[in-house]
């Protein structure tokens, strides 16, 4: 009687080990864009207030100051708001420029894998009756061309004008 052997032969296992590596080629870097977006956009969605608060001070005709990272409760007052607000994991710090009412969005370095100094910068556009805003990324030295236009790309589709 011969006994029967079960099981897998050699190449059927390399053929389920080709397809996991190549599921595992496409699917990583998608995932890793798919990360950075997100990422980007709580950052944005975290100064959603601050933008508010500015075009509300232009509205009134009132100038709007300065306000430095890290600003004291008083400074974030003079656009409006009740106290200084609070961000996401996603932004280290964020600035207002005094008139012209630019936010930058200095981005943690846990956006871009340990890259420190990535900047998002946001503009309002007070000439229309309602104000628009133009973003500009700023990136560090050390951060990839590929991901840098995945934000650039990002940011023109979801967040000019917005």
């Amino acid at each position: 009687m011969q006994k029967q052997q079960s099981g897998f032969t050699l190449i059927e296992l390399m053929i389920v080990v080709a397809i996991i590596g190549i599921l595992a080629s496409v699917s990583i870097p998608m995932y890793r864009d798919y990360i950075v977006r997100t990422k980007v956009a709580t950052a944005i969605a975290t100064v959603s207030n601050i933008k508010t608060a500015i075009a509300l001070t232009n509205n009134e005709g009132i100038e709007i100051p300065a306000i430095a990272a890290g600003a004291p409760a008083a400074s974030w007052q003079a656009i409006g708001m009740r106290k200084a607000p609070t961000f996401s994991s996603e932004v280290k710090s964020v600035g207002v420029t005094t008139k012209t009412g630019a936010i930058t969005i200095e981005l943690d370095k846990s956006v871009f894998a340990g890259i420190e100094g990535n900047k998002i910068t946001m503009t309002p556009d007070f000439n229309g009756s309602v104000t628009t805003w133009k973003t500009k990324f700023v990136k560090a030295s050390g951060l990839d061309a590929e991901t840098e236009l995945l934000v650039k790309q990002y940011l023109a589709r979801n967040a000019n004008g917005s």
